[in-house]
């Protein structure tokens, strides 16, 4: 099973959730990046984010190193900006269409609201999902042990996603076989 890695990160946390998966599960992944440099925490680039986030804006963006629509499941990640998914999801999903795919939704946020997840959930109605996912910004953490459990947590879920896709997929293909 190929599995993909791919996520947004602005300050970190999601980056650093993503690429433990990645490692323990031995996948490819992928950071989106922006055309244009983002400045967080300043009260002008927060006012900014909420318009791209209530207009639905497609921010510019590189190409990602890898076409998901190669892997069987792809784990999509998001920091949480103003209870929704980051805007670069707009442009990608605009340009490459994800569907009859194998997902996994994980967040960061300030708090443990998940309304991010539930909105990205209906952006990728026509991908089969898996589960969800959602975390407080790990790095924001004062102890170490905390940010350590934390993205075990992380890796134990991803865990969870990988052997129950595998079992889906083991089913589909014994249910194709069976047709023929």
């Amino acid at each position: 099973m190929k599995i993909l890695v791919l996520y947004y990160s602005l300050d970190g946390n999601t980056e650093a959730v993503g690429e433990r998966i990645a490692k323990k599960l031995g996948a490819d992944s992928a950071k989106i990046v922006r055309s244009k440099r983002v400045r967080p925490y300043t009260a002008w680039r927060r006012f900014k984010a909420k318009l791209e986030v209530a207009r639905k804006k497609k921010p510019d963006i590189f190409p990602v190193k890898y076409d998901p629509r190669d892997y069987d499941l792809i784990f999509i990640g998001t920091p949480v900006w103003f209870d929704s998914y980051n805007p670069v999801y707009n442009t990608l999903f605009s340009v490459i269409k994800i569907y009859d795919r194998k997902i996994a939704l994980f967040s960061c946020g300030e708090n443990e609201d998940t309304k991010a997840l539930k909105k990205f959930s209906d952006l990728l109605q026509e991908s089969v999902i898996i589960d969800t996912y959602h975390t407080v910004e790990p790095l924001w953490w004062d102890e170490d042990d905390k940010v350590e459990a934390a993205m075990v947590d992380a890796e134990n879920w991803a865990e969870e996603v990988a052997e129950k896709t595998e079992k889906i997929l083991e089913e589909e293909e014994l249910n194709r076989r069976l047709v023929y």
